[in-house]
């Protein structure tokens, strides 16, 4: 008796907890209750946000909101008001600001998700397929995808981008986030299917239609043709020599998480000073950023004379609401930057500095090309500016997606909006890398760009950017 008791319990349970998934897809929230979250979005972002009319102004951030609510006159899922919002903060220039659905909405998906199973590239803004997950798609990478469900590609590829958030006005981040996070930001502005129509064209110029089952999305990776010896390895990071004579060297960041990075440098630039190495590529392509501290480690063996980390937030905003929260790291480190002197007390923004030494020993002194993408981000950005303005590097590839002359970010905020349950992420505080430059919201632009002609480069995985800098390597 007690045994069939408890199958009626976990019975019961596992339909309540199908019914709370679903509902998490189709509950429809009010537009009393919908005005009442932008209300509350609008607020926070300007009584927190640092740089929010940086790359906008007061009238058309207010301007918008009005429109925005003024919309607001049917009810609306979850998915739906999400897709607004992003495409409302978007205004405001920072790709540290962001918004996404709530944790049971992705905990809902976690593997049952489906989407389009596969992954693509761009290439004159028109959408060819990378990968595929199913195998219906395996003869048919480097085919030109022409609509998706009927709906016209050139119309998807608008609609994705329209989601993205970015600095200032560039558009490398926004193009290589598509490409990046494609199955999601589809998910994202269309919802999820059992099946998928999509009209395909090969190369050949022959038209195909193919019916594919949804998949859950799958991790997109960035291929890189390094061919490297004597390779030392931390999270996220290698280093190694590209040739023989261990003269030219790589070191490939993907990104710059927290610990772990002391000792791969230290290491790293004893190999380049023990090996008399003339040439180092840094390669940031993907690197979306993550701890400072590391990124400012690199420099300080790079970096001929002392440099800065200066941010500032303003000194004067408006009280947050009470769904607006920092965890406790944050909160531990916001503390201790209120003990940094500020450096210009007659200034709105309270100002922050931080000041670097340059690392004396095996410190390099030889040629430094910066590899960037639009994935370049954030602390990414950060070192490739500061190379390039103040270290002579030459940076190959294309722009960065952050930007070159400031951006928001350090440490940021968790909104929680309460009707919609939709989570927004604001920044804390402005970073300004080249305060004498004027900032026109643009990211690093490159002394040599690369472009690829075409979409048989990128299927065979041709490296052009690794190949420019070798041929200027053989050149001078």
């Amino acid at each position: 008796m007690l045994r069939k008791f408890h199958l009626l319990l976990i019975c019961l349970s596992l339909v309540a907890l199908g019914n709370a998934q679903e509902d998490v897809f189709t509950e429809k929230y009010g537009p009393d209750q919908l005005k009442s979250d932008l209300n509350i979005l609008v607020s926070d972002m300007k009584s927190s946000h640092p740089g929010l009319y940086e790359y906008t102004t007061p009238a058309i951030f207010d301007s918008l909101a009005t429109v925005f609510e003024t919309g607001l006159t049917d009810s609306l899922t979850q998915e739906q008001f999400h897709l607004r919002v992003r495409k409302f903060i978007r205004v405001v220039g920072c790709g540290h600001t962001s918004a996404q659905p709530s944790d049971p909405w992705y905990k809902a998906l976690r593997g049952n998700a489906s989407t389009v199973p596969m992954h693509i590239f761009l290439q004159d803004d028109q959408m060819y397929i990378r990968k595929a997950f199913d195998e219906k798609l395996d003869s048919l990478i480097g085919a030109r995808v022409v609509s998706i469900d009927n709906r016209p590609a050139n119309e998807v590829l608008a609609e994705l981008k329209s989601i993205v958030g970015r600095d200032g006005f560039g558009e490398t981040r926004v193009e290589r986030n598509v490409q990046r996070l494609f199955q999601t930001f589809y998910l994202f502005c269309y919802g999820q299917r059992e099946t998928y129509q999509l009209e395909l064209e090969k190369s050949t110029g022959e038209m195909v239609n193919v019916t594919v089952e949804g998949k859950n999305p799958k991790r997109y990776s960035i291929q890189k043709r390094h061919q490297l010896t004597r390779v030392i390895s931390a999270k996220h990071a290698k280093f190694g020599f590209i040739d023989s004579a261990r003269k030219t060297a790589v070191i490939d960041l993907n990104s710059f998480p927290t610990g772990g990075y002391k000792k791969f440098y230290r290491k790293s630039f004893k190999q380049l000073a023990e090996n008399n190495s003339e040439t180092l590529i840094i390669d940031l392509r993907g690197n979306g950023g993550g701890y400072m501290p590391n990124g400012n480690r690199l420099l300080r063996y790079l970096m001929k004379e002392k440099f800065t980390l200066d941010f500032s937030k303003p000194r004067k905003q408006g009280k947050r609401s009470k769904h607006i929260k920092a965890g406790l790291p944050v909160r531990i480190t916001r503390f201790i930057f209120a003990t940094i002197p500020d450096r210009n007390k007659e200034d709105p923004d309270r100002n922050y500095q931080i000041r670097y030494k340059p690392i004396k020993k095996n410190a390099f002194n030889g040629k430094v090309y910066v590899l960037t993408d639009g994935w370049t981000f954030s602390t990414g950005s950060f070192v490739t500016s500061k190379l390039k303005n103040s270290g002579n590097a030459i940076v190959v590839g294309e722009e960065t997606g952050g930007g070159e002359v400031a951006f928001n970010a350090v440490l940021t905020w968790k909104l929680s909006l309460p009707s919609s349950n939709l989570i927004v992420t604001l920044p804390m505080y402005h970073i300004e890398i080249q305060s004498e430059m004027e900032d026109i919201g643009r990211g690093v632009m490159p002394d040599i760009p690369v472009v690829y002609d075409n979409v048989q480069q990128k299927l065979d995985g041709i490296d052009l950017e690794l190949e420019k800098i070798l041929q200027s390597i053989e050149t001078n």
